[in-house]
């Protein structure tokens, strides 16, 4: 099991990282973002079951 902390997580290329990692259900995956209503809103709409969302 890997946990991976992924920066810039909201949008462009730190939501595509956060997709792929989360691609593995054994991955832990933590985004930093600074709007955590709108990152967390993506992430549910993806289904996105093991990322979770860190507001900084």
């Amino acid at each position: 099991m890997s946990s991976y902390l992924v920066t810039g997580a909201s949008r462009g290329l730190g939501f595509d990282f956060i997709r792929q990692l989360a691609q593995n259900p054994t991955n832990t995956v933590i985004g930093l973002v600074r709007d955590k209503a709108a990152a967390e809103k993506k992430v549910l709409e993806e289904g996105l079951s093991n990322v979770h969302i860190v507001e900084a």
